[in-house]
């Protein structure tokens, strides 16, 4: 999430949602922050030890965050094969590159309306 708050930050996060998803809205919670709040964090922070260093001095529920990073795996099981082929981590076999090929023409809209429909904390 740092790093979509400085991509958001510079005008170079794109389609990407930065305070939308499930995924920023569930850590968001627990940490008990805005999406504002936490972009200005994290832009202030030059560091991810400063980032902490700042969370944990807001009062984070460390236990309660590393108890939801470690179900992460599980809980988004289906998502985390789709975003390591966008992001090129996974090689995508013909039909996969035909569907990502397919959505990218109509990523930046459908995002678009994402944020609209599913506002940031």
């Amino acid at each position: 999430m740092r790093d979509k708050a400085r991509m958001s930050a510079d005008g170079t996060l794109g389609p990407y949602l930065m305070g939308h998803s499930p995924v920023d809205k569930a850590a968001l919670g627990i940490l008990g922050m805005t999406t504002g709040e936490f972009m200005s964090l994290a832009n202030a922070a030059p560091d991810d030890a400063s980032l902490l260093a700042a969370l944990r001095a807001r009062g984070m529920d460390e236990d309660r965050l590393r108890g939801w990073s470690e179900k992460f795996p599980r809980t988004y099981s289906n998502l985390i094969p789709l975003w390591d082929l966008d992001e090129g981590y996974l090689r995508a076999n013909p039909v996969q590159r035909a569907l990502i090929a397919s959505f990218k023409t109509v990523e930046r809209p459908v995002m678009a309306l994402f944020r609209k429909v599913s506002p940031a904390p």
